[in-house]
């Protein structure tokens, strides 16, 4: 046998492979939408990811993927059908699915009552649900803004009515800049509202009390007597209190680090012996119906100890990297949907080997099923050169008419393989001379205990399993080889 001709047999093993591996990805692309294999892969993963493999912790993870699930940032997600004909195409791939977990005796990861979910779920979406899920949000904004109140009664209008007391007595005058502290306090109370609001920032909000009590400095010097000893000692302790309030970028860095609530603190809200979760309970037991409400809240959302731990890995992060001016929960939140990404990625790894196993089982099957025996289509394709040169030809004008992407080709593909299917005779399936051609080789099959065409249906699944577009890239290659070389007589 000459190279040429071993050419043309390899090339015409290639073209058979690659077109059975075509029919085999359509079937297994339909078995995995009417089964949800990506959506149902996705959720466990997410369930992993949240139980960090923790085995005894298994229930609790799937409670919390299940409440985010119910989210609106993932539940919008899955997109119910439109029109009476995908209606009825989505019920019947949800009682397939349902008739396959109770034959296989698995549970229906989607949850009670639940028959579908999202095949895909942006980083943003599972961070935002999360964060949602934990109340971080709303529990920054309640602790800072009991922070911020108590920083302008501690620091700011205590210490000014006490000085103003103390004047008050030297002068013996009891009217001595009232207006003026009433206008600190109304400005004061107004700034808490508008930080309550969330119309300014922390930040912003602190540089606007010390350019209150600025302004009421500037207003006493106008009021109270020039070069009178008391002037000067109320005015210097005014400025004292100014001064430990920011009057350096230290000690303005410090000041916003002790009113703002960090999302380390923040996760210790989990914690029912934690400092943060003692200054909720110590606002809720005082009246603040929005800590109450938290506190119920927090208690029908537990989170596992392993997300616990991954939760504060990345708040410890945030402490190193991020700088003073920065907005900790929404930084959170960026990392929250890396660290899904990486996770995500580990699971697409996970899919991709299931996902190769299940090939390999279809291709197998397809082999058995059409009766695709290696050996055989390989004796064929050496003895029959009509055989041979029609899938030769096919294969040629295939390749010359591609650009090179399967991707891009498929429906061009798609008809080169339907004509190839209806005019070419393969060596395939169960007809009677194709059974006797089989037989007549066992005869002289030298391996015992092993069928030949066994071995052959295991050769032709294994090939099969290797998809579509290794395959494409195979021919392409077989095809180019062949066409630098001689033609054959």
């Amino acid at each position: 046998m000459n190279f040429p001709i071993v050419l043309d047999i390899a090339l015409g093993l290639v073209f058979i492979f690659f077109v059975l591996s075509l029919l085999a990805s359509e079937a297994q692309e339909i078995i995995g939408t009417l089964l949800q294999w990506r959506a149902e892969h996705l959720k466990q993963s997410i369930e992993v990811l949240l139980a960090g493999n923790d085995r005894d912790r298994e229930a609790s993870a799937q409670a919390l993927a299940d409440a985010l699930y119910e989210s609106p940032w993932i539940r919008g997600l899955n997109q119910e059908a439109k029109g009476s004909i995908a209606r009825s195409f989505r019920r019947i791939s949800h009682l397939i699915g349902r008739v396959y977990r109770t034959l296989t005796g698995q549970r229906n990861v989607f949850g009670v009552g639940k028959t579908s979910g999202p095949s895909y779920i942006p980083p943003e979406a599972f961070a935002n649900s999360l964060l949602e899920r934990m109340q971080l949000g709303n529990l920054w904004q309640v602790l800072a803004n009991d922070r911020i109140h108590g920083f302008a009664r501690d620091r700011v209008l205590g210490p000014v009515t006490n000085i103003l007391s103390d004047l008050k007595a030297s002068t013996g005058n009891e009217f001595l800049l009232n207006s003026e502290l009433q206008q600190l306090e109304q400005g004061i109370r107004t700034i808490i509202d508008d930080f309550q609001a969330g119309i300014v920032s922390l930040p912003e909000s602190l540089d606007r009390v010390v350019n209150r009590l600025e302004e009421f400095g500037l207003m006493a010097t106008d009021v109270l007597p020039d070069g009178h000893p008391l002037t000067e000692t109320f005015l210097r302790r005014l400025e004292y209190i100014k001064r430990g309030l920011a009057s350096t970028p230290t000690e303005r860095a410090a000041m916003l680090s002790k009113l703002r609530p960090n999302v380390a603190q923040l996760l210790d809200i989990f914690d029912d012996n934690s400092p943060a979760y003692s200054e909720l309970k110590r606002l809720a037991q005082g009246g603040n119906l929005d800590a109450q409400a938290l506190i119920d809240r927090l208690a029908q959302a537990p989170i596992t100890p392993a997300l616990r731990s991954s939760l504060a890995a990345i708040a410890r992060k945030i402490e190193v990297t991020a700088d003073s001016t920065r907005d900790d929960v929404k930084l959170f939140g960026l990392e929250l949907e890396k660290w899904f990404d990486r996770g995500m990625e580990r699971a697409t790894g996970v899919y991709k080997r299931n996902a190769k196993a299940v090939a390999l089982m279809i291709g197998i099957a397809t082999a058995v099923s059409i009766n695709a025996d290696s050996f055989h289509i390989a004796t064929r394709l050496a003895v029959d050169p009509i055989l041979r040169d029609s899938i030769t030809q096919t294969a040629d004008q295939l390749v010359a008419e591609s650009t090179g992407d399967l991707g891009q080709d498929i429906e061009q593909v798609q008809t080169a393989v339907n004509q190839a299917l209806d005019e070419i005779p393969f060596p395939l399936g169960y007809g009677e001379m194709v059974m006797q051609q089989q037989l007549a080789a066992e005869e002289a099959w030298p391996i015992p205990f092993v069928p030949r065409r066994l071995l052959g249906w295991l050769i032709s699944g294994f090939a099969i399993s290797m998809g579509s577009t290794f395959w494409f890239n195979v021919l392409k290659k077989v095809v180019n080889v062949r066409n630098t070389g001689e033609k054959p007589e």
